[in-house]
């Protein structure tokens, strides 16, 4: 069975398809085009004769990891790897970096049971979601017959979530956010919940997508695929002032890697647990933007506007509390009348 390597030299990228059986020398073919790599290495996996030939009897025994590096490599093509890598090390971690063609159903269940307990059903399911993915890139390059998590269901959304901050909790947040080790986490809790804006959104911006003298940010890359562009308040651009490096580094970066952004998450429960806020999640943020907005007076459409959606019936989660403003001015207004 042949499989593909990707290596990265001094005078570009280049693509191995390698061909092993155990026991046996592995043979190889370089090309620096991924498309010719695929191509050969297919043509190969189609070749009965060759492959009885070289004594291939279907047993070679890819190993997850194995799997999951080729696919990243090849065949992914999401708009936010490091996040997608994240939740396949949990899988690496869960099945133990087995043979691809032992996982079945039951191990992709007990994966999904040992999550932690705090995560949705959505979040869940994007977990079933990435190994799927990969299994499927296994099914199509031959190394399985199926995708054993395409045999265990989904768990039921609830896409009509609002949870929002009360203004108590919101001073509580800010305060434990100011006081955490992390010295960013007042910094992006604000912009999540002044702009609307993604966790994933937030994380990628450099600080050469904010204009200062505009007090904008520039989002290249949101969920919809279009970019748009943040308006940034007095209170968010004087944070953003306190660490301005004035290059294209990433704003969130880890302090490892400036490359890569900085996971957060312990800071963030942290900073939960000490405002004593329950049943909140970092999206959340960008519900109770929504909901002070509508609440305000936006209407539904300036609400979709700020937050990207494309689908007015999105927002329409929001349309009581538009409908609560509306009735606490005709109140106010014509009470009287």
């Amino acid at each position: 069975m042949a499989t593909i390597q990707k290596f990265t030299r001094s005078k570009g990228t280049v693509y191995r398809v390698l061909i092993r059986k155990a026991g046996t020398k592995s043979i190889s073919k370089t090309f620096t085009s991924k498309k010719l790599a695929i191509q050969f290495a297919e043509s190969i996996n189609s070749n009965r004769e060759f492959l009885e030939a070289y004594g291939y009897q279907n047993n070679v025994k890819i190993k997850l990891s194995e799997l999951i590096i080729e696919y990243l490599n090849l065949d992914y093509k999401g708009k936010d790897q490091v996040e997608h890598s994240r939740k396949l090390r949990v899988w690496l971690n869960s099945l133990s970096n087995i043979p691809a063609k032992e996982i079945n159903a039951n191990n992709i269940k007990k994966g999904l049971d040992a999550l932690p307990s705090h995560l949705s059903n959505a979040s869940i399911n994007r977990h079933k979601a990435a190994i799927s993915g990969v299994l499927t890139y296994a099914c199509k390059r031959g190394y399985i017959k199926i995708n054993p998590a395409k045999l265990v269901p989904s768990l039921p959304e609830n896409n009509e979530r609002t949870r929002f901050l009360s203004e108590a909790e919101r001073t509580r947040l800010f305060s434990s956010c100011r006081a955490s080790h992390w010295d960013k986490l007042y910094l992006i809790v604000l912009l999540a919940i002044t702009t609307g804006a993604r966790k994933g959104e937030l994380t990628k911006l450099r600080w050469n997508d904010v204009d200062f003298e505009r007090r904008t940010a520039y989002v290249s890359t949101t969920k919809n695929g279009q970019p748009k562009v943040l308006p940034l308040t007095d209170s968010v651009i004087q944070e953003l002032d306190l660490f301005n490096k004035n290059d294209s580094s990433l704003i969130f970066a880890s302090k490892v890697k400036e490359n890569v952004a900085y996971c957060f998450t312990k800071p963030w429960k942290r900073a939960l647990e000490d405002a004593e806020i329950k049943d909140f999640r970092f999206h959340d943020l960008r519900h109770s933007c929504a909901s002070y907005l509508a609440q305000s007076g936006a209407s539904l459409l300036e609400i979709a506007d700020v937050l990207g959606h494309k689908q007015i019936s999105v927002t329409k989660r929001y349309a009581h509390l538009c409908i609560e403003h509306k009735s606490s001015l005709i109140n106010r207004v014509m009470g009287g009348i």
